[in-house]
């Protein structure tokens, strides 16, 4: 991990601590949050972390523009965006969807970040990824030396924010007098819960993990997961020892219609949340693993302390009402 290439991008650590309101209200104590949603770049998330070593690579390869993708609202593109600023590369962001007239959200900040934008139109995002490798070819011909975050930034490297999240845990805990803690963390494409698991894996599994999906059933999740977690792996040269099932808990109860739609649940926990801690959720991903994790201590499935994992996505909340 130490040797491999990685721009220094957020004030770590990000701060855990205790939501005592909401411990309160649930019934429940020792409920913790780490703050993700505070990496200290634009408006903060996790793709920061991911971004460390992904940018960390191609600033090595002398690369002279990023390429990011994603809808509307993509939370990794304005972050892509706020954090080439911060390092001095140039970036573009393409994306399937119609460009508004007045810009929210996201889009606002992208604006305000000076990023060239591509609106496709009504594309699909094989359609938007086929645009993406034009643009390389054609700033590859340039002598621009492009360079692209696939894949929403779950990829092996992406992965390594997470990795190097868990010691950074391990020593809050520490200080902290916490054991055997349960940490909930989202799973869309398995970017976050691939770097957890093996972090935690090759740390000598510290905490339990819940992986809350969002979007894709257990058994899809897993193999996004794992997929990811054989890429650390080639990357370290150090083996996780262990398959994904036996390190973590998938949990695809409450990802109702899947990514981008809420859940009746889900929905009303936006509210309730800020007006308990003052802390604002996103409308779709943060908060179904909220509920997931206000469920498994109602039925009693995870014991002792817990730590809801706040992967940011604020800027997207402007958009989504």
């Amino acid at each position: 991990m130490e040797k491999t290439e990685r721009v220094p991008l957020m004030p770590a650590p990000t701060p855990l601590h205790r939501l005592h309101r909401l411990e309160e209200q649930w019934g429940c104590p020792k409920i913790y949050i780490k703050r993700d949603d505070m990496t200290g770049i634009g408006p903060g998330g996790n793709k920061i972390r991911s971004l460390e070593y992904i940018l960390g690579e191609a600033v090595k390869e002398g690369s002279k523009v990023i390429l990011a993708a994603g809808p509307a609202q993509s939370n990794l593109c304005t972050l892509t965006a706020a954090a080439c600023a911060k390092v001095g590369l140039d970036c573009e962001l393409v994306h399937n969807g119609t460009e508004p007239e007045k810009k929210q959200g996201n889009l606002l900040l992208n604006q305000i970040l000076g990023v060239k934008s591509h609106f496709l139109g009504d594309v699909d995002s094989d359609a938007r990824n086929a645009f993406v490798e034009e643009l390389f070819e054609k700033y590859r011909r340039e002598g621009r030396n492009p360079y692209v975050v696939r894949n929403g930034a779950t990829t092996g490297r992406g992965a390594l924010g997470y990795t190097a999240a868990v010691p950074e845990l391990m020593k809050q805990c520490q200080a902290q007098g916490i054991t055997g803690m349960t940490i909930f963390a989202p799973g869309g494409n398995g970017g976050v819960a691939a770097g957890l698991v093996y972090g935690n894996a090759v740390m000598g599994n510290p905490f339990r993990i819940v992986i809350v999906s969002v979007e894709d059933d257990r058994e899809n999740l897993k193999k996004h997961i794992a997929d990811t977690v054989r890429e650390v792996e080639a990357i370290t040269g150090i083996p996780a020892g262990k398959s994904v099932e036996e390190l973590c808990s998938i949990e695809d109860g409450f990802r109702g219609r899947g990514w981008g739609v809420n859940t009746s649940e889900s929905a009303r926990e936006i509210f309730e949340f800020a007006r308990a801690e003052g802390i604002f959720i996103e409308n779709i991903y943060n908060s179904k693993v909220l509920v997931g994790m206000r469920d498994w201590l109602g039925k009693g499935k995870a014991k002792g302390p817990v730590c809801y994992l706040h992967t940011g996505g604020f800027g997207s909340l402007f958009a989504q009402y």
